[in-house]
């Protein structure tokens, strides 16, 4: 049986497709962190320093003994050992496991439709969204992977977006754009993607929406403007949109002389 690890969105684990039981956050951070650097020797001291740094040196390294003790517990049924324990350090085995962060990164660096769709369906969220540990050194080195693996995933969702709209999958594409616009609303690309394909449909209330959307953030936030650029896009959605309106109603001449606006049946002129 293998360990199936989800650490993007909150943390789930799975030993064989029975859930993976682990008592304490500390517990779930410390596996989690394992994971996201396997094959790698990490230092017994070191990762006492990175959970329990608040608490006194024997204490941390206490405390690390009973957590790698619950997870050697809670992992004796995966088929292949995960953790290699020694007196040192631990190594995880990314061989043994399936570990969501690590195929995310392997499908968001591919530069096909299937792969990136995957990608995205497997970012379900920060990197462990909701974990708190309350240690400083923990937090810093969370803070920076969420910030690594967000930009890894605007970087799929640019061009699933692209792929999306080129295959004519506008729809699509639209909800990929959302995403982006979600997960970082002061890119001004991403609501000129978004008014674009809005545009596209014929949506042109939904463009217009888009653009105030955008202002307000950038007002709110940096006190800005948008761009010319994005200006530019938004006035093409308003000249698109006229365009498609019926043309002004034009007057011609009806019985005994009255007149009656092109469009308007005969039967309705009394």
């Amino acid at each position: 049986m293998r360990l199936s690890l989800t650490l993007l969105g909150r943390f789930q684990g799975a030993v064989g497709g029975r859930g993976l039981a682990l008592p304490t956050r500390k517990s779930q951070a410390l596996l989690a962190y394992l994971a996201v650097l396997p094959g790698e020797l990490h230092l017994r001291d070191k990762l006492a320093a990175l959970l329990w740094g608040s608490s006194g040196r024997e204490q941390a390294r206490h405390s690390l003994r009973q957590s790698l003790s619950t997870l050697r517990v809670a992992l004796v049924t995966s088929r292949v050992p995960v953790l290699t324990i020694t007196h040192t350090g631990v190594v995880f085995d990314e061989a043994a496991a399936d570990v969501d962060v690590a195929r995310f990164e392997r499908l968001a660096s591919r530069d096909s439709l299937r792969a990136l769709k995957e990608a995205e369906a497997l970012y379900r969220g920060d990197l462990l969204d909701g974990l708190d540990v309350s240690e400083e050194g923990f937090e810093e080195w969370l803070r920076g992977e969420r910030a690594r693996l967000r930009e890894h995933a605007v970087g799929a969702l640019t061009r699933l977006a692209s792929y999306q709209a080129e295959a004519g999958e506008v729809e699509a594409a639209i909800q990929t754009a959302l995403r982006l616009v979600g997960l970082d609303p002061l890119r001004e690309e991403f609501h000129r993607l978004l008014i674009s394909l809005y545009t596209r449909l014929g949506r042109i209330g939904d463009a217009v929406q888009q653009y105030r959307a955008c202002t307000a953030v950038l007002r709110r936030e940096l006190g800005v403007e948008p761009t010319r650029e994005t200006q530019r896009v938004y006035y093409s959605a308003l000249s698109q949109g006229r365009s498609a309106l019926p043309s002004p109603l034009r007057a011609t001449s009806g019985p005994a002389g009255r007149v009656i606006p092109t469009g308007v049946p005969p039967r309705a002129v009394r």
